[in-house]
C-alpha cells in the first residue's frame, strides 16, 4: 500500500521540487554573479511614453512631475496620457501639465490592454524608436530611459523595468508586497538577466522598440495583456530583457480588501494565458533545442512564489494526514525539506529588502494571512473568475 501511495506522489513531488530548485538556482546565481560591464550606447533614441489612465485625477500629476525630472534630453521623448473612459478631470489635469492627451471612449472594450492597442494606432510610431508604458499611479526614476537604452543596445527589442512600490512602510500588506517585489526584481528578473535568459512582462514599466511593435502588433483579448504579448514575442523568438537601472514605483493598495479585485483580474488572466500558450512554448523550445525558450515557458508553467508556498503547504498537510494512517516518512521529510528551502529563499529576500527587525517580525506575522488570501485569489483565478474592467484598487 505504501509503495502505491509513494508512486502517486511522484508527479506532485516532481513538480514542487523542480519549482523550488529553479527559484533557488536563480537566487544562488544572483548572489554569486555580478552585472556585466555596461554596454556603451548612443544617446538620442526617441521614446514615446504612454501612460494609460482611468479616473486617475488624484495621481496623474505625480507621475508627470516625475517624468520632468528624468535625466534624458526632453527633446528625445514625448509623453502621452491615455484618458480611457474617464469621468473625472484626468484629461484636463494631464493637459495642463504639458502632456499630450488621447481621450478614448469605448463602452464595450474597457481594459488597459484595449486602451494601449487603441493608442498605438493614434500616434505616428515612425517618429519614435521605442515605446515605454507606465501606469498612472506610478513614479519613474531618473535613469528610466537610459536603462532601456543599455538593454536595447544589448539586443533586446522588449524590456521589463524594475517594479518597486512607493509606499512600502504604509501597512503590513505593503511591507509584504515590498518584500515580494524585491524578491521578484532581484532574485528572479535580475538573476535571469545575468544568465542571459528572458524576463517576462509585468504590465507596468514595459518598453518595446517600434520595430518589434510593427512586426508584432499589440492586440489583446484577455485581462493579462502583458502575459499575452509576452507569449506572442517569445513564440516569435523575440528576447525580453530586463532593465535593472530603469525603475518604477507603484502606489499599492493599503490592504487585502482593496487589492482583491485587481489581483483576481491578474490571476484569472495569467491562468488563461497559461492554458493557451504554456505547453506550446515548452514544446517549441524542446523541438528547437532552445534552452532560453524552454526557460521562457516557465513563468506560465511554474507557480509564482506565493502559489508555490501554498501548494507545498497543502501537500505537506495532506502527507501528514496520510502518514498518520499509513507511514510515508520519506515523502513527509522531503516536503519539510522543500518548506525549509522556501523559508531560506524568503529570508534572503528580507536581507535584500534591508528590513528592520520590527518590520521583519511584522512581515512574518502577516505572511500567513497574506498567503491564505493569495491562495483564495489563485483558486478563483484558475476557474476564470474576474472582472472585465479596470479601475482603482483602493490606493490612498
Amino acid at each position: 500500500m505504501s509503495s502505491i501511495i509513494s508512486i502517486l506522489w511522484i508527479p506532485v513531488l516532481g513538480y514542487l521540487t523542480f519549482s523550488v530548485f529553479y527559484y533557488v538556482f536563480l537566487a544562488i546565481t544572483y548572489f554569486v554573479t555580478g552585472d556585466k560591464k555596461e554596454t556603451d550606447y548612443s544617446p538620442g533614441r526617441r521614446y514615446l511614453l504612454l501612460i494609460p489612465a482611468h479616473n486617475e485625477e488624484a495621481v496623474i500629476g505625480r507621475i508627470l512631475e516625475s517624468v520632468k525630472r528624468v535625466k534624458y534630453n526632453p527633446k528625445d521623448f514625448e509623453t502621452y496620457v491615455i484618458a480611457d473612459n474617464c469621468t473625472d478631470r484626468t484629461a484636463e489635469i494631464a493637459g495642463q501639465l504639458g502632456a499630450n492627451v488621447l481621450v478614448r471612449k469605448d463602452e464595450t472594450k474597457k481594459s488597459k490592454g484595449f486602451a494601449i492597442e487603441w493608442a498605438l494606432k493614434q500616434v505616428d510610431l515612425e517618429a519614435f524608436d521605442a515605446v515605454a508604458i507606465v501606469d498612472a499611479d506610478s513614479l519613474i526614476n531618473l535613469n528610466f530611459f537610459h536603462g532601456f537604452d543599455e538593454v536595447i543596445e544589448g539586443g533586446s527589442n522588449a524590456i521589463q523595468a524594475n517594479n518597486w512600490i512607493s509606499n512600502p512602510d504604509e501597512t503590513a500588506f505593503t511591507r509584504v508586497l515590498h518584500l515580494s517585489r524585491t524578491i521578484n526584481n532581484e532574485l528572479y528578473h535580475h538573476a535571469k538577466q545575468r544568465l542571459g535568459l528572458y524576463s517576462f512582462l509585468m504590465g507596468n514599466g514595459m518598453c518595446f522598440t517600434t520595430k518589434v511593435i510593427k512586426n508584432h502588433p499589440w492586440t489583446t483579448d484577455t485581462m493579462a495583456e502583458d502575459f499575452e504579448y509576452y507569449a506572442t514575442l517569445v513564440n516569435s523568438n523575440e528576447r525580453v530583457g530586463f532593465a535593472a537601472d530603469s525603475g518604477i514605483y507603484l502606489q499599492e493598495s493599503r490592504g487585502l480588501r482593496n487589492a482583491s479585485r485587481q489581483r483576481l483580474r491578474w490571476s484569472s488572466g495569467r491562468f488563461q494565458i497559461a492554458k493557451r500558450h504554456a505547453l506550446d512554448l515548452l514544446v517549441k523550445g524542446l523541438k528547437e533545442r532552445n534552452l532560453k525558450i524552454v526557460d521562457a515557458s516557465f513563468p506560465l508553467i511554474l507557480p509564482n512564489l506565493s502559489l508555490l508556498v501554498n501548494m507545498t503547504a497543502v501537500a505537506l498537510t495532506v502527507a501528514l494526514v496520510i502518514h498518520y494512517f499509513n507511514a510515508i516518512p520519506y515523502i513527509v521529510s522531503w516536503l519539510i525539506f522543500l518548506v525549509a528551502m522556501e523559508l531560506a529563499y524568503f529570508i534572503s529576500g528580507i536581507h535584500l529588502a534591508k528590513m528592520s527587525v520590527w518590520t521583519f517580525l511584522g512581515a512574518i506575522g502577516f505572511a500567513p494571512l497574506f498567503l491564505i488570501w493569495k491562495g483564495c485569489i489563485d483558486v478563483l483565478g484558475v476557474f476564470g473568475t474576474g472582472t472585465g474592467q479596470w479601475g482603482k484598487s483602493g490606493r490612498s
